[in-house]
């Protein structure tokens, strides 16, 4: 008897399914995953930038503010006039003449369809370390998937849960 290797025709077509099915299922479930990844990306920008605000008026002894103006957009400022209305010392807005503006972010740029429950509103981070504004938490959210940032205003530590 004479010995042939190689694969039947049934071997070969069953290997070819479950390769199918395997990749239905990994199609299937990537959206999912990038919205995590979006939504997780966010996060962890507006975290960064919080953290940058509060280090930086410990360091230079002056108050940080990271102002949301939309549910995409914020900016990281500091103050420079201390003689405004308003009870914070900072003026309204990411393109102020009378604060100093580090930087401008949108992260639906970089993060698209991802917005913030914080909207219209800032973070204030004292030189002492402590903050106030936009309460003591908010969520960085698309679709289904959310991330909460929490600022403890007494401490103004600030956690990604």
């Amino acid at each position: 008897m004479k010995s042939e290797d190689g694969f039947t025709l049934i071997e070969l077509l069953i290997t070819v399914a479950l390769i199918g099915i395997l990749g239905a299922i990994a199609v299937m479930s990537t959206p999912q995953m990038l919205n995590n990844y979006r939504v997780k990306g966010a996060a962890r920008q507006v975290y960064s930038d919080m953290q940058m605000a509060r280090l930086r008026a410990i360091k230079e002894g002056k108050r940080f503010a990271v102002e949301f103006t939309s549910a995409t957009a914020y900016c990281v400022k500091s103050e420079v006039n201390t003689v405004t209305t308003l009870p914070d010392d900072f003026t309204n807005g990411c393109t102020t003449a009378n604060d100093t503006i580090l930087n401008n972010i949108d992260i639906a740029a970089d993060y698209s369809g991802v917005t913030s429950s914080c909207t219209n509103t800032r973070v204030v981070f004292n030189p002492n370390g402590t903050a106030g504004g936009c309460g003591s938490s908010f969520t960085i959210s698309k679709d289904l998937k959310t991330q909460t940032i929490s600022i403890n205003t007494g401490t103004g530590n600030i956690r990604m849960n």
